[in-house]
């Protein structure tokens, strides 16, 4: 990877909503589509592949200014390789009890935090289940209840059964932030949100974009 590309990432990681507001709207979804594919995991190689196309894309979308911006105030990356600094900002890893600062720049938690969830209370209360099972995917955000996505859930309140299996092929158990962005992220695998074909008789392929990634482990 190139110096200027380098310091690009390096904005991207350090001031990420600065960075963001110079961009066209078509350029801003682009980007984000490439750091959920980022958030869904996967080996050094993907991850190194995936930061250049970043790199690639910012340096053709952002305007004259924002490179001699970036230019002047970014010239290292912490000792990091480039694509360790984006993992570290822009995926899931570090988000429990124990996470940093640096947690708070994770686009896709706000995104998937803004989408239908319910918690234990409620499906007792409203459905009379009991969500026990511990392929479920459960969310604390910083403050407040313990949160389960609601696309898990039947009409009826019951938990699905592909996505409990989907969940356990993931690893929900242990890394629910990240098996939640693959749900409610774009798959460019499946071309489209995995979450929004629940339902649709589509069970053989969420199963086999879910062990795509498993592989790709």
């Amino acid at each position: 990877m190139e110096e200027y590309e380098q310091e690009l990432i390096a904005e991207l990681v350090a001031e990420p909503q600065t960075l963001r507001e110079k961009l066209r709207p078509e350029d801003l979804e682009k980007l984000d589509v490439l750091l959920d594919l980022l958030a869904e995991g996967g080996d050094e190689h993907r991850a190194r592949g995936i930061t250049q196309l970043v790199a690639d894309h910012l340096r053709r979308a952002l305007p004259d200014d924002g490179r001699s911006a970036a230019e002047r105030r970014f010239t290292v990356l912490a000792d990091r390789p480039p694509h360790e600094a984006l993992l570290a900002h822009f995926t899931f890893a570090g988000t429990g009890a124990d996470a940093g600062p640096e947690a708070g720049l994770l686009p896709a938690r706000d995104r998937i935090l803004e989408e239908p969830a319910l918690t234990a209370d409620e499906l007792r209360d409203v459905f009379g289940v009991e969500p026990a099972e511990p392929e479920l995917i459960r969310l604390r955000p910083r403050e407040g209840v313990e949160v389960l996505p609601a696309f898990q859930f039947d009409e009826e309140g019951r938990p699905r059964p592909l996505v409990l299996t989907v969940n356990g092929l993931l690893g929900a158990a242990g890394d629910p932030w990240g098996v939640a962005d693959w749900w409610l992220g774009p798959n460019l695998w499946l071309d489209a949100v995995p979450a929004t074909l629940l339902g649709a008789g589509l069970d053989e392929q969420l199963l086999a974009a879910a062990r795509a990634v498993g592989e790709d482990d």
